[in-house]
C-alpha cells in the first residue's frame, strides 16, 4: 500500500468525544470545516522584508448537520437534555454557554491510496470549544443545525494523552482494512 499520497470524496461521518472518551455521532453530517487562523507580524528592513512571524494560531471550526443530535447539543453547550417518552428537550442560549466544555471533534471522509487501497482520511481536532449554535427550518428545505467554535493548540489530546508535539489537528490516512 502506497501510504504516501491519498484521494478521498466525501464526508461520511463526524464525532464529538468528550474529556471522558465517550463519543457522539453528528447525525447526517454535511460539513467539518477549519480555517486556520493566525497573527503574523512582518519584520521588514532596508527596503526589504526580512521574516515573518505567526502567533495566535488556530482553527476557525463549522460543523453543519441535516439531523439534530441531542447527545451532541449536550456535550458541546453542557446543558443537560430532558428526556421522556414523547421526546427530548435542551435549553440554548443559557449562561453555561458562556464556558462551553472542550470537545475533540473528528471527521471521516472516504478515500484510496494512490495504488487503490480502500482508505479513510481523517482530521482530528483535539481541543475545541464549540457554540453559536443556529437551527434552520425552512418550508421545502431540509432541516439544518450548525454550530460554529475554535480549535486551539494542545499538548493533550481531548483524555489527557500527550501528543507527540503541541498542535491545533491531526490528519491522519491509513487503511480501511
Amino acid at each position: 500500500m502506497d501510504i504516501n499520497n491519498f484521494i478521498g470524496a466525501g464526508l461520511y461521518d463526524g464525532i464529538i468525544k468528550n474529556a471522558d472518551g465517550d463519543e457522539f455521532d453528528i447525525h447526517a453530517i454535511v460539513t467539518a470545516s477549519g480555517d486556520p487562523e493566525r497573527d503574523e507580524i512582518e519584520v521588514k528592513g532596508d527596503d526589504e522584508l526580512k521574516g515573518t512571524f505567526s502567533m495566535g494560531l488556530s482553527e476557525a471550526i463549522t460543523i453543519e448537520a441535516n439531523a439534530i443530535s441531542f447527545d451532541v447539543i449536550q456535550e458541546i453547550t453542557g446543558n443537560d437534555v430532558s428526556s421522556s417518552a414523547t421526546g427530548n428537550e435542551v435549553a440554548l442560549g443559557t449562561d453555561s454557554e458562556k464556558n462551553v466544555p472542550f470537545v475533540e471533534v473528528k471527521a471521516y471522509t472516504t478515500a484510496k491510496s494512490a495504488d487503490g487501497t480502500a482508505s479513510i482520511i481523517e482530521k482530528i481536532w483535539h481541543k475545541v470549544q464549540l457554540s453559536a449554535i443556529k437551527v434552520e427550518q425552512a418550508g421545502e428545505n431540509e432541516f439544518k443545525f450548525s454550530c460554529e467554535g475554535r480549535a486551539i493548540p494542545t499538548e493533550e489530546d481531548i483524555e489527557g494523552a500527550a501528543l507527540t508535539t503541541k498542535r491545533i489537528a491531526t490528519l491522519k490516512a491509513y487503511s480501511a482494512e
